[in-house]
């Protein structure tokens, strides 16, 4: 079988707020290199410290320049790298290159500065062909102090190891769990919930017992003591001497009685950053977790109480917690959870029919905001993209929302047709008055009429389009609020001018969005908001940072009130407004 052709490049340690796919394709076009029409696909991972990303570069030439121009390039002066598409990189034959792989730190007294990819490749490219490297960053992209070297073969690792390897610099590569640096971090204990009238000494006698400490800190602050235990092996041989000890401590000590209803809390040392990604992610699982039990409920009358919610979803399962919210523009809204998914979700299904004063009830599953924002940074990335590759000779949009003077056409030819439909069926139509006195009365076709609607169905042997000479005729478009351009004659369609005001592209391309925008629609809020985004960018000027949070407060909003503003660029400027407000 012939292997297909991958014309793929990998992009690693991208800034998570600053990348997107137009500055993507502008750092390739700085190099000379043009990707195409495709998107690049930005991997959004909430809980890692750097997006990651796929080009496909169309042309094989492009491809091949790519491969070492790109190689390692910045945005905005964020160091980021790429690789060609490599099957044993990416893991489907990871034995392979196990032994092609080095790992260097720096010394002590040497400045992390100067750790950067070409200084690497430099100091490393003498021993052989390089395939990839990889330095350690922390979030703010500084550097860990070491990296990763992986060689094209083996016998330039052995040179290399050979060579730099009783430097203490440099070491064999080994997998995540048998490396001895993975260990060390181990050694060091975090306490808390140590009474204020217990000594240093006290402290150092309750964790002695399971190791040699080799530092101990203990601080206080107004609820008691908390501190730090290092433990290591005094004669330096037994390396896994403070692991042990770490992991004793922590079975033997855990929720130990310390008096005063406290217990003492012990777990591994984690830093600053590790702590707060820890918490995050426990929140997300959280939230995961109790997402099936978790609805979101909005359309019932301002004055409904939680205690009327309640009873009103209590009869399909038991009920944990109602929460009710009141939203910037004075709408109710609420969260109902249940203890059991079955129980919820069988509420929604049946709710979903229910009504309150003539309103039915809107009821949907719970969604992450973490995970909508990723979301919306997708629908926001896309759009822009389009945007980019139309401006620089790409392709044109498949979507007829955003060709408003297509889509104008269209729907005036439609409206032509019908009304020719329904003039030459009118011609067609036998004179009623042959029917009176005989069953049936004025409807000689019932089969072709709708009686409530007062609409005629075209006859299916009518030539349309055609007089009745069959001559094409002209089609006479109409201009729907448009006004009149200087010199063109009636029935030609006006040109859309160059540079619109930012009212009338908005209007224009709500206009478009706005007779969809129904109960009945189950994507509303997704249009809406990928709609009004960046023009709420826009409005907001230099506090963009806002602008997902009240795009999404907008898009919560009752229908009536997203027709309002969808219909007045000036309504939506009054909403943003309140929207600041409120978050201030």
């Amino acid at each position: 079988m012939t292997e297909i052709k991958r014309n793929y490049l990998y992009l690693y340690d991208l800034p998570k707020d600053k990348v997107t796919s137009v500055k993507i394709g502008e750092a390739f076009k700085q190099q000379g290199i043009d990707i195409g029409d495709k998107k690049p696909q930005i991997s959004r991972d909430l809980f890692k410290p750097f997006y990651s990303a796929i080009v496909m570069v169309e042309k094989d030439t492009d491809y091949n320049n790519a491969i070492n121009a790109m190689r390692y390039f910045k945005i905005d002066d964020c160091q980021a790298r790429s690789l060609p598409f490599d099957k044993d990189l990416r893991g489907e034959n990871k034995e392979k290159v196990m032994n092609h792989n080095i790992f260097f730190k720096l010394g002590k007294d040497e400045d992390k500065n100067q750790l950067t990819y070409q200084w690497l490749h430099q100091k490393f490219e003498k021993y052989g062909r390089i395939k990839s490297t990889k330095i350690s960053l922390n979030p703010d992209f500084s550097n860990r102090g070491f990296a990763f070297v992986c060689f094209q073969d083996e016998p330039s690792t052995k040179a290399c190891l050979d060579d730099l390897g009783s430097t203490g610099q440099v070491f064999k590569f080994k997998p995540k769990d048998g490396r001895e640096i993975a260990t060390k971090i181990q050694n060091n204990l975090y306490f808390k919930n140590i009474p204020s009238e217990m000594s240093e000494g006290d402290v150092k006698k309750l964790f002695a017992p399971f190791g040699d400490i080799k530092s101990l800190v203990v601080k206080t602050h107004e609820f008691g003591k908390h501190g730090f235990v290092c433990y290591d092996d005094k004669t330096g041989k037994n390396k896994m001497h403070g692991t042990e000890a770490v992991q004793n401590a922590i079975k033997n000590l855990q929720d130990k009685d310390m008096g005063n209803g406290m217990k003492l809390y012990i777990r591994v040392f984690l830093n600053g950053q590790e702590r707060e990604r820890e918490k995050f992610q426990e929140t997300i699982r959280y939230k995961t977790s109790k997402k099936r039990c978790n609805l979101y409920v909005k359309n019932f009358p301002s004055n409904m109480t939680e205690q009327q919610l309640t009873d009103l979803f209590k009869q399909y399962g038991e009920i944990e917690k109602v929460r009710l919210e009141k939203g910037f523009a004075n709408n109710t809204y609420a969260f109902v959870c249940f203890k059991k998914p079955d129980a919820c979700s069988l509420a929604k299904q049946e709710l979903s029919k229910h009504t309150i004063d003539g309103k039915p009830l809107i009821i949907n599953h719970y969604e992450i905001k973490e995970i909508r924002d990723l979301q919306l940074e997708e629908v926001k990335d896309k759009r822009d993209w389009e945007t980019y590759r139309a401006q620089n000779g790409g392709f044109q949009w498949n979507n007829l929302t955003s060709q408003p003077n297509l889509t104008q056409i269209i729907q005036q030819l439609l409206q032509l047709i019908q009304q020719q439909n329904t003039d030459q069926t009118k011609r067609l139509q036998p004179n009623p008055t042959k029917y009176q006195g005989q069953p049936g009365g004025n409807k000689p076709y019932p089969q072709n009429q709708n009686r409530n609607q007062g609409q005629r169905y075209p006859n299916q042997n009518m030539n349309m389009g055609y007089n009745q000479q069959q001559q094409p005729m002209k089609p006479q478009v109409f201009n729907q609020g448009m006004p009149q351009q200087p010199g063109m004659h009636q029935g030609m369609i006006p040109q859309q001018p160059q540079q619109l005001s930012i009212q009338h592209r908005y209007m224009q391309a709500a206009m478009q969005l706005l007779p969809s925008v129904q109960e009945r629609n189950p994507y509303v809020k997704e249009q809406v908001g990928h709609l009004i985004f960046d023009y709420v960018e826009q409005i907001q000027g230099k506090d963009k940072d806002k602008a997902p949070k009240i795009t999404g407060m907008l898009i919560e909003l009752p229908l009536p009130q997203i027709r309002q503003y969808m219909q007045s660029y000036e309504v939506l400027q009054a909403r943003v407004e309140e929207a600041n407000r409120l978050l201030a």
